[in-house]
């Protein structure tokens, strides 16, 4: 489907926010954001997002929630960041309600190249079966294309239970737009101390043991841990030139999900 050029901006801001986000080159991005409408029309949002980081090998998403401790990011100053893509996010949710008439509970954007991709659907999540996170665990197989077998046995069910009884009775409004990937510096100052050829993370994605693949440990102890540091300045008006997306309020605050 079409998007008016107000939300076309939107996109553009959203995909900018994102990108200042990573502070290294990225492959793709998932974000999934959800409201349910509480008693009195109180609002509960949560938010999770991963990305791929670029690279020759394969690699493994990444929640983004992990960035400040694996970069040695400040937090303070890198969850402002995040609060004000969090009312971006809840601006676009209303935005879309108001132009196309159509309610929705759920979004998942995908941006992956120039190309950026968002859903939304109504789930009726306050009615749903599913929980928060059964719904994280969906996601990650889903959209993440963590395997199944990474699942516990029980995790396994849940999401098998969905593709076979809920998911064909969803019906999603898909938009597409080309964005180029912006060739800008990030707004959050970092150090990184990371490993070629491992992923950390990768374990903690797809298990809860954080075991290392067999893999992992052999690359490791073939190439040995090449160190980088870096620092990138950060600003504090990093966000002025994107007018479509401006804070606002969120009664109540949206809801930081990670794998921790």
């Amino acid at each position: 489907m079409v998007s008016t050029s107000d939300m076309s901006k939107m996109y553009r801001g959203i995909h900018h926010q994102l990108s200042n986000l990573i502070p290294e080159k990225w492959e793709s991005i998932y974000l999934y954001a959800s409201v349910i409408k509480q008693i009195n029309n109180i609002e509960t949002w949560e938010m999770y997002f991963y990305y791929v980081p670029a690279g020759l090998l394969k690699k493994n998403p990444i929640n983004v929630y992990e960035i400040p401790n694996r970069f040695n990011v400040d937090e303070e100053e890198y969850l402002a960041l995040v609060d004000t893509l969090c009312h971006s996010i809840k601006k676009l949710h209303k935005e879309y309600q108001k132009t196309y008439q159509r309610s929705c509970t759920n979004l998942v954007i995908a941006i992956k190249d120039t190309q950026f991709l968002i859903e939304y659907n109504d789930d009726n999540l306050a009615k749903s079966k599913y929980n928060s996170n059964d719904r994280h665990l969906i996601f990650k197989h889903k959209y993440l294309n963590i395997p199944l077998q990474s699942f516990q046995i029980k995790e396994r069910r849940i999401i098998q239970s969905f593709l076979e009884n809920e998911e064909n009775k969803i019906e999603y409004d898909r938009y597409f737009e080309i964005i180029e990937k912006e060739q800008t510096r990030n707004y959050i100052e970092y150090e990184t101390d990371t490993v070629q050829g491992e992923d950390v993370y990768a374990s903690q994605l797809a298990t809860r043991d954080r075991k290392e693949s067999f893999f992992s440990i052999l690359f490791r102890k073939i190439f040995g841990k090449v160190r980088t540091k870096k620092r990138v300045r950060y600003e504090q008006n990093a966000l002025e030139g994107v007018n479509t997306i401006e804070p606002i309020k969120l009664e109540p605050s949206v809801q930081i999900i990670s794998d921790k």
